[in-house]
């Protein structure tokens, strides 16, 4: 196993950095509840559990844990891919080799230590590796639900990730958090829940693409604003093509 050697302020300035990338790449991030993860992170420490479809997830791992909600944020990876990206180390992620079941439980030990008082917070893609946003079942791993079943404080919060091109050039970035539930005991009972919490939150996301009032609550945060010159162009060629 690869263990975290996160650095606060490493943390803090990449933070910026993923924010910035995020405003260049998609037009708009669009979030649903963030509130649960603001009003839980000051009360116990919590176990997010999410969806995995993209290069972006981790990302979005970092910019919540440093300008959304800010909490001591770390993040379970394939090691694989830490090797790869190793300053990742420094913002929190410990890599763990998933074909391997004894360093699987030395990271998910690993994992619930991180979570040791409010104000923490552990990240588990709990698919593995990436998969397509449109499988069902997400056929999650039990390694988010053995980490819940350690740590009695903690919470679990349910979150799904999802990219999608609409009406503009460029893609528009969706998350839904789901409130924050207490973990259960028993890891096949936990696996199951966390499956259904976070399919749950992705079928929220999917009601708001078809209808947006039908599935209200999604704020939009870091939208891209249109050049003027682009905006000139646009109606220089409407008028020319009348």
């Amino acid at each position: 196993m690869i263990p975290a050697r996160p650095s606060k302020l490493l943390k803090r300035w990449f933070g910026g950095v993923v924010e910035g990338r995020v405003k260049k790449t998609f037009a708009a991030m669009c979030i649903r509840g963030l509130s649960h993860v603001r009003e839980a992170t000051g009360r116990a420490p919590l176990l997010f559990v999410s969806n995995h479809t993209s290069w972006w997830d981790p990302m979005f791992c970092i910019y919540l844990s440093t300008r959304l909600a800010p909490l001591d944020g770390y993040a379970l990876m394939d090691a694989r891919n830490l090797r790869k990206l190793a300053f990742l180390a420094r913002l929190g992620g410990f890599g763990v080799e998933l074909d391997d079941p004894e360093d699987r439980s030395i990271g998910l030990r690993y994992a619930a230590e991180r979570l040791s008082g409010p104000g923490r917070g552990v990240w588990v893609f709990a698919q593995g590796r990436e998969r397509p946003v449109t499988e069902r079942p997400l056929a999650f791993k039990p390694g988010s639900a053995v980490v819940a079943s350690r740590p009695p404080s903690a919470l679990v919060v349910p979150v799904a990730l999802r990219y999608e091109f609409r009406h503009l050039e460029k893609p528009f970035f969706y998350v839904s958090i789901g409130e924050p539930f207490a973990p259960d005991a028993e890891v096949e009972v936990g696996q199951r829940r966390h499956e259904e919490a976070v399919e749950t939150e992705l079928a929220r996301i999917d009601a708001h693409l078809r209808d947006p009032d039908s599935e209200p609550g999604f704020e939009t945060l870091l939208r891209q604003r249109r050049s003027w010159i682009g905006r000139m162009l646009e109606r220089m060629l409407g008028w020319m093509t009348r």
